[in-house]
């Protein structure tokens, strides 16, 4: 059930274009935990449901993502 404070989740695939990923690397975030989500069976449709991610925590990924890469530069100098 989605929380009052947060009634505009985001898709997996929204999310993945913000993170500049995929989708099922997405959906692989959220089943370790990076990633704040919920699993939601739309009625009607067949298949397992949708990923919507919890918007505020697509920053502290962000962030994750760009300090990973601070230290991948800095290891390709030396």
């Amino acid at each position: 059930m989605m929380s009052a404070r947060h009634r505009t989740w985001l898709s997996a695939q929204a999310v993945a274009a913000i993170l500049d990923t995929t989708s099922a690397e997405v959906c692989r975030l959220v089943s370790i935990g990076r990633l704040s989500g919920i699993k939601r069976r739309q009625p009607g449709r067949p298949g397992t449901g949708q990923w919507l991610i919890n918007p505020k925590s697509i920053p502290k990924e962000q962030r994750r993502k760009v300090k990973l890469a601070a230290v991948t530069a800095r290891g390709r100098k030396r």
